[in-house]
């Protein structure tokens, strides 16, 4: 199902700043029990990203209205994408400030994941494509992702789960999907992300839960040779869940007992 501006629909004007400019933002939710998953975390980064873009605010009470059209009217378990655009707009990249917003939302079957890959880890590569620096878009989820897409161009082996994504600098900062979490000797790691790369929710709320229960966890600049000393790595997002790797290129990796435990937690089945 496809709503768009609060009505079923599968259509937009081809003057839509979104399509013509990438000018938007987007979260991508999973939905369990007809229960949207890290809900709170999803629309504080959407709130957060039209502040930053000068989006206006879309009314977000007819936007969980459609969220719950939506959820009713595809099923208990799903994925749920929703997509705000600054909306339709004059040619150039100008805006006026007084543009309408576009609010999309539409459901995609459950995304559904092998449960022994979460016990022996999956396979990674290093991408040769690499991300650029913009301190003004880092963190934010917005539309122009057309370095993941040539990233994600780079493999077609349907063994290989994910491809890491470094910077100019040789720094890693996330993968095509996904964000990084590395541990070495009980402490984990994560990729700082501001000059590049999208504050996952999942990322955060592993963050948060780490720093509730007074565990060490750092975010700071990761060389490649630094996460490839690592005693684990693993990969997360809000519909993966973390997902730790095996292998990365042809260095293997073991599951430390930290990175096992945040494993085992499920935490993008959480409400929170």
């Amino acid at each position: 199902m496809i709503i768009v501006n609060g009505q079923q629909n599968s259509e937009i004007s081809v003057k839509d700043r979104g399509l013509c400019y990438g000018d938007g933002l987007f979260e991508t939710v999973k939905v369990k029990h007809s229960q949207p998953k890290l809900w709170r975390l999803h629309l504080d980064r959407l709130v957060s990203g039209c502040k930053a873009l000068k989006i206006p605010l879309p009314d977000l009470a007819a936007l969980q209205r459609d969220v719950d059209r939506v959820i009713s009217a595809t099923g208990s378990n799903m994925v749920l994408k929703i997509i705000v655009t600054r909306g339709v707009g004059q040619r150039g990249y100008a805006f006026s400030g007084d543009e309408k917003p576009s609010v999309i939302v539409m459901s995609a079957p459950e995304y559904t994941q092998d449960a022994n890959a979460y016990i022996t880890g999956v396979r990674a590569i290093t991408c040769k494509t690499r991300l650029s620096d913009n301190v003004n878009l880092a963190g934010i989820k917005h539309l122009n992702r057309l370095e993941q897409v040539m990233a994600r161009a780079e493999w077609h082996d349907p063994a290989i789960k994910e491809g890491l994504m470094l910077d100019a600098q040789g720094f890693v900062i996330e993968g095509t999907m996904s964000n990084i979490l590395v541990e070495k000797d009980g402490v984990i790691y994560t990729p700082q992300l501001n000059r590049a790369g999208v504050c996952g929710v999942l990322r955060r709320k592993v963050l948060a839960i780490l720093q509730a229960e007074n565990r060490p966890a750092v975010v700071k600049d990761i060389t490649l040779q630094e996460l490839l000393a690592a005693d684990s790595v693993a990969i997360c997002n809000a519909l993966l869940g973390v997902m730790p790797l095996s292998q990365l290129d042809n260095s293997i990796f073991t599951i430390g007992a930290v990175m096992q435990d945040i494993v085992s937690r499920n935490l993008q089945d959480s409400d929170v």
